[in-house]
């Protein structure tokens, strides 16, 4: 009798499994080879979900938001006031910060897979539209140019914090200020 495979979680264990490889050793380190090894599957296997590699990245974009959004959630679903928007925004910039060890794996796999977004146009369109969703809570607070500064203010930690440059410390230091000048009271 035949295997029968669960194509849904094979796609996403090839996804976690590519994550984990961009973001420890970068998008260049993430063959149909090397995922499929370290998945534990064939490179037929890797194949058979994925026709392309570029295919696969764009799938392993998705899947990281759709993996930001549920750590969103699943935040917001144990505070005291899921609905608090003030709060929301608290946990999405904290989420996005590199601040323990799988945001900067995520965080590390988004930087190199932004890159790869700027020179792959349906790459491009799946990042255009994580932005404009971010942007569009985000302006449930604030005018939607303050909105896109915010974000950029906090995306624009994060390299920092990979590599080093800054503290968490400083970060948080940065984040306040922001809100702050934005004229965020929560």
């Amino acid at each position: 009798m035949p295997k029968i495979v669960d194509q849904q979680a094979r796609r996403a264990l090839i996804a976690d499994t590519a994550v984990r490889i961009i973001g420890t050793r970068g998008i260049e380190a993430a063959s149909v080879r090397t995922i499929a090894a370290e998945a534990g599957v064939s490179a037929g296997a890797v194949q058979r979900c994925f026709a392309t590699k570029e295919e696969l990245l764009r799938f392993v974009l998705g899947h990281l938001n759709t993996a930001f959004t549920a750590r969103v959630l699943a935040r917001m679903a144990r505070t005291s006031d899921p609905a608090d928007d003030a709060v929301g925004l608290r946990v999405i910039i904290d989420e996005m910060l590199p601040l323990d060890d799988e945001r900067r794996l995520t965080s590390a796999a988004t930087a190199a897979l932004l890159a790869y977004s700027a020179t792959e146009p349906h790459a491009g369109q799946i990042m255009r539209s994580a932005y404009e969703g971010a942007y569009a809570f985000l302006a449930r607070a604030f005018d939607r140019d303050t909105a896109i500064g915010l974000y950029a203010v906090v995306s624009g930690l994060q390299g920092p914090l990979l590599v080093g440059a800054i503290t968490p410390d400083q970060a948080q230091t940065v984040v306040t200020a922001a809100l702050t000048a934005a004229g965020f009271r929560g």
